[in-house]
């Protein structure tokens, strides 16, 4: 996998996993980490960063992929990697820029 963004709302379960991570990417960036992924702002950044920069985004986010559409991204890839479990029980997908 090339470079991959964790989005804000998985970041504990980024963290946790970041050696990991790291063996399988070229590189783990988090939002909030650096200018372009500040936290609180649109989620139209982080595509546009995404897109600027090649990288793929981790999110728990179902719905985030739509941004991309926005940023002038034609097709993107989304996987549903692991389960992040406990009380959210929530999935962790992974968003790769097609065309």
């Amino acid at each position: 996998m090339k470079s991959v963004v964790i989005d804000h709302d998985i970041l504990g379960w980024g963290n946790e996993r970041a050696e990991d991570l790291l063996k399988q990417c070229q590189k783990v960036l988090k939002v909030g980490s650096e200018p372009g992924l500040e936290r609180r702002k649109p989620d139209t950044n982080i595509a546009s960063y995404c897109k600027a920069n090649n990288c793929d985004l981790l999110t728990g986010d179902v719905k985030a992929y739509q941004s991309y559409f926005d940023v002038g991204v034609n097709k993107v890839q989304i996987s549903r990697r692991t389960w992040i479990g406990g009380r959210t029980d929530k999935a962790v997908f992974l968003i790769e820029i097609v065309e």
